[in-house]
């Protein structure tokens, strides 16, 4: 069965993509969510697509990368697909087009029928939190699990930028201060990211769970790299690991028709700077000394640390 690759994707509508209307919520400015699972979610996650997620029949060979939005998830996908087409891109016209966002009922609209019919490896796109995990617990599926992180600074701001305005977040149009409070209280959508995060990190030692750092890719593309092929079993040679350095730079990405998601009205902008550090350019040195106080409360003990620029 063909995948269904229509190229343009219509703004996010409630009564398309909602599923059930009463379950959607509005905060202050207007933030519409609604709550699956005890999560603070985007409202094209409904209940249906949510189940099927649970619920599908990972096979050998398929991968499933996931992080919290904003976090260097559109790099990793395109640095997979490359991975398993040897450096080279596929004849699909975009890349959404080859990924599998099975939660969602919008932007990757695949039903069951289609997802069973498709050979491996399928690349799933996620943003659950381990305890939601696409096919239920990763640890007892055959798919590899691949999260990727980036200090929560640098998730805030971007995020910030992503959501204002828009149609799924019922144009909310608050000020960065706003923002911020809701980030730092884990009420925006997908929840709180201390939560997300360390939900992977503590099952990071699983054969199938490959845990990476937004900065360590950017900073050390080529060993990363290698780390994400052995891990999946795709031996690369160094000219493959070269092309994929050179097609999957950030300046690449955001001109490539192929990866900067210019088929989804309200997507101009999804690609913003990629920079370590480019939070600075909103936090004041109260808000950011009180992120701090926050960080080192929630990841005390963890292991886990970032670099902030």
């Amino acid at each position: 069965m063909k995948v269904d690759k229509r190229i343009e994707i219509g703004e996010y509508d409630d009564n398309i993509h909602a599923e059930v209307l009463e379950d959607l919520q509005a905060g202050d400015y207007g933030y519409k969510y609604r709550i699956v699972d005890g999560v603070v979610m985007p409202p094209y996650i409904t209940p249906s697509r949510y189940e099927l997620s649970r619920t599908i029949q990972t096979q050998i060979g398929d991968i499933c990368y996931t992080s919290y939005p904003k976090s260097g998830s559109t790099w990793l996908a395109y640095i997979l697909v490359l991975i398993v087409g040897n450096g080279e891109i596929p004849s699909d016209p975009t890349l959404r087009s080859g990924l599998h966002w099975v939660e969602s009922s919008w932007t990757y609209p695949r039903c069951k029928t289609e997802l069973d019919a498709l050979p491996p490896p399928r690349i799933f796109k996620s943003h659950m939190p381990y305890r939601m995990a696409l096919g239920g617990n990763p640890e007892q599926n055959p798919c590899k699990y691949i999260y990727i992180a980036r200090n929560p600074k640098d998730v805030a701001l971007s995020y910030y930028f992503f959501e204002r305005g828009k149609s799924w977040a019922g144009h909310y149009s608050a000020p960065w201060e706003h923002w911020l409070k809701m980030f730092m209280e884990g009420t925006v959508q997908r929840g709180d990211w201390f939560e997300h995060v360390l939900s992977w990190w503590n099952h990071r030692n699983a054969k199938n769970i490959l845990f990476l750092k937004y900065e360590d890719l950017r900073r050390n593309f080529g060993k990363e790299l290698r780390r994400i092929a052995l891990f999946l079993e795709y031996p690369l040679t160094d000219d493959v690991i070269d092309r994929i350095e050179e097609k999957t730079l950030f300046s690449n990405m955001k001109q490539d028709d192929f990866s900067n998601m210019h088929e989804i009205m309200e997507f101009h902008s999804f690609f913003r700077k990629g920079e370590i550090g480019s939070w600075k350019e909103e936090f004041t040195v109260a808000q950011s000394e009180h992120f701090d106080r926050l960080y080192d409360e929630r990841m005390r003990g963890s292991g886990l640390s970032f670099e902030w620029e």
